[in-house]
């Protein structure tokens, strides 16, 4: 017997097929969400052969202290960093570069979430006679709105991975600002002590100016006694001349690097009063056995270790390129010819629908796009590997020069003492007759050499005292043992 058929109203049987599409969708998301995987290889450091702790051994377990040039207990050099820190053209790029990076980042993060955009159309049309089967003109209404949105499933990863690579760059950018601001501190810092340096061998020189000014007056007495020859005179102008062209040079080097500092803190204007030799800073010892992982505070360590998991996240984004792209599209909205009727129940229009995209020919293109991928992997892992070790022999090389300094000023702060008094004896007994003006010349030689050599190791002393901070990506606290 054939059975009676039931009809169902077009109203019912729409909500009916809604409420069904609704549930697969629904389905198709919670597999989606809990089968999805991650294609590509995770992330891991590579591990890299590194002796625990520096040759040069010198407090246990100290930390990285961002605020390094402070240990050289300067109020001027502090006020400068900072000043190069706010003004500095070179860290107002490198800001800006990294607001760039985040903005991509978030830009990529943004594909985790499905679109919606509002679209909107009002069109109104005329056909004539001449195209109408009852030959009869006619204009007609059509207004539409809706929603639209769209939203692709991340079943293999790969916006999961391209969100981890832009992540890894936009972090990358931040050490690398990082890494700016500790160059330019280490720019103004060593700047700043080279003008201490070169105010302290000023102040050496116009010592020796003064001293060669009194054996000229002595030697010009004796002269005027009839007790000396005319050479003695002579040399004792020649070698004055020489200490004031000495001095002239070194005037003109003291107003470059002020300029300089100028040009790094932003103080087109800057003028520093000069200090003598007792106002050079001290530079900081480092403490016994600084460990090697002390290095990870290094900005430029981390920031390539940023760019090697981006690289490998981007293996994961072309892999995930070999498979389908799963992607959901809706539409809700009213369409009518009828304005009237626009906002009424009968004027509703929706689609929803669930697409598929799968590569089955693209010469060879998706293949290419891994092996660069993969390639470019091992280059920024070289790139690591270089910039680590390299890392370890600056900090070496530093903890090297600065332990040697210090033992060679040691030994020239004796020779600054001998020398001095041998040439204090010496203008008393050409005074008193006892020896010639060589003995004076040589002796005001020797000192003056002496004096001018404790300062320039000191010089060196203190850029090595700042290549190591910088070596170390900050300086040092001390932590409890």
């Amino acid at each position: 017997m054939r059975q009676p058929q039931v009809l169902i109203p077009q109203p019912v049987r729409s909500r009916i097929a809604s409420r069904r599409l609704v549930r697969v969708v629904s389905v198709l998301l919670v597999s989606a969400g809990l089968s999805g995987c991650l294609l590509g290889p995770d992330y891991q450091r590579p591990d890299i052969a590194l002796p625990e702790t520096f040759p040069a051994a010198v407090e246990k377990n100290p930390v990285a202290l961002a605020d390094w040039w402070t240990l050289f207990n300067d109020p001027v050099l502090n006020d400068l960093v900072v000043a190069a820190q706010t003004n500095n053209a070179d860290i107002q790029v490198a800001v800006a570069r990294l607001a760039q990076a985040e903005a991509l980042a978030r830009l990529a993060g943004a594909s985790l979430y499905p679109t919606l955009n509002m679209t909107a159309s009002g069109v109104r049309a005329s056909s004539g006679t001449s195209v109408s089967a009852s030959g009869v003109g006619f204009q007609t209404n059509t207004s539409q709105v809706g929603l639209v949105t769209s939203y692709e499933i991340d079943v293999w990863g790969r916006v999961r991975r391209n969100i981890e690579a832009a992540t890894a760059v936009a972090t990358a950018s931040q050490y690398e600002q990082a890494s700016v601001r500790l160059t330019i501190s280490a720019l103004v810092a060593n700047a700043y002590l080279s003008l201490r340096a070169l105010d302290a061998q000023i102040a050496v020189v116009t010592n020796s100016v003064k001293t060669r000014e009194d054996s000229l007056r002595v030697a010009q007495a004796k002269l005027d006694g009839g007790l000396v020859s005319p050479i003695d005179v002579n040399q004792a102008r020649a070698a004055k001349a020489a200490s004031e062209a000495n001095l002239s040079e070194l005037t003109r080097r003291r107003a470059i690097v002020q300029n300089q500092l100028g040009i790094l803190t932003g103080q087109l204007q800057l003028t520093l009063a000069p200090v003598d030799l007792r106002g050079l800073p001290i530079p900081p010892i480092p403490p016994v056995g600084l460990p090697s992982a002390l290095m990870e505070s290094r900005p430029d360590v981390n920031r390539v270790e940023q760019e090697l998991t981006a690289a490998n996240a981007r293996i994961g984004v072309a892999t995930a390129n070999f498979f389908p792209t799963l992607s959901l599209t809706g539409l809700f909205g009213a369409q009518s010819v009828d304005f009237s009727a626009f906002l009424s129940g009968q004027s509703a229009v929706w689609s929803a629908g669930l697409g598929l995209l799968q590569p089955i020919f693209s010469g060879g293109s998706l293949t290419a796009r891994l092996d660069f991928a993969k390639a470019q992997q091992q280059e920024v892992l070289g790139n690591y590997v270089k910039v680590v070790r390299n890392a370890f022999g600056e900090v070496s090389d530093a903890l090297v020069s600065v332990h040697q300094t210090l033992q060679t000023e040691f030994y020239l702060t004796a020779q600054v003492q001998a020398a001095t008094k041998a040439q204090e004896l010496a203008a008393v007994r050409y005074e008193a007759g006892y020896v010639d003006f060589l003995n004076v010349l040589e002796a005001q030689r020797v000192q003056n050499e002496a004096n001018l050599a404790f300062v320039l190791n000191r010089a060196l002393r203190l850029q090595a005292g700042v290549d190591l901070f910088k070596a170390l990506g900050g300086g040092w606290n001390k932590t409890a043992p």
